[in-house]
């Protein structure tokens, strides 16, 4: 992605050598994902359906995204929120049943560093509360990670998303920081 070109001075910035490493990006910075990704992807995965699967998935999150973010909705609009959410949700189940179960994916190694300072803190206060558990080593290695946004609760919500935007308005016009 650090090919891509730049677009505008203000859209889409140039990106960094490792974009999956990156930490505390802003919104903009995961819209300009979405809005480049496309063609980053293209021919990257050997198998032809499972191609398919990613380019489907990254439209239907592109589209999604669009649609929410528009800053006038009408009842058409709306509709066709609910109806590109209906597409997302089959895309992405599809992309879990079909692509995720033929790749072995595992933790960052900043991930798995992570872990194994939680775990060695863990059992540092377990010693010192007297607990009769043996330490255990924390695994060295990254651990296997299995394809899950299905079963989060920002994942089910997306359905009520336009229903939300009806009661509420456009997303532009507040904002759920606390001031």
């Amino acid at each position: 992605m650090r090919l891509m070109p730049t677009f505008g001075r203000d859209r889409i910035r140039r990106f960094w050598n490792d974009v999956s490493a990156q930490k505390r990006l802003a919104a903009r910075d995961y819209e300009a994902f979405l809005m480049t990704i496309m063609p980053a992807y293209e021919d990257l995965i050997p198998f032809e359906n499972d191609s398919e699967n990613i380019a489907d998935l990254l439209f239907e999150l592109a589209n999604f995204h669009a649609l929410a973010k528009l800053r006038m909705q009408t009842t058409i609009t709306l509709d066709t929120l609910n109806a590109a959410t209906k597409h997302l949700y089959d895309v992405m189940r599809r992309f879990d049943r079909e692509t995720c179960s033929r790749y072995s994916t595992q933790e960052l190694p900043d991930e798995a560093e992570s872990r194994a300072r939680r775990e060695r803190k863990k059992a540092r206060a377990r010693e010192e509360q007297g607990g009769q558990e043996p330490p255990h080593a924390a695994a060295a290695g990254p651990k296997d990670v299995k394809f899950n946004v299905i079963n989060t609760y920002k994942y089910h919500c997306l359905g009520d998303y336009a229903e939300y935007i009806e009661r509420s308005g456009p997303t532009d016009n507040y904002t759920t920081q606390v001031v």
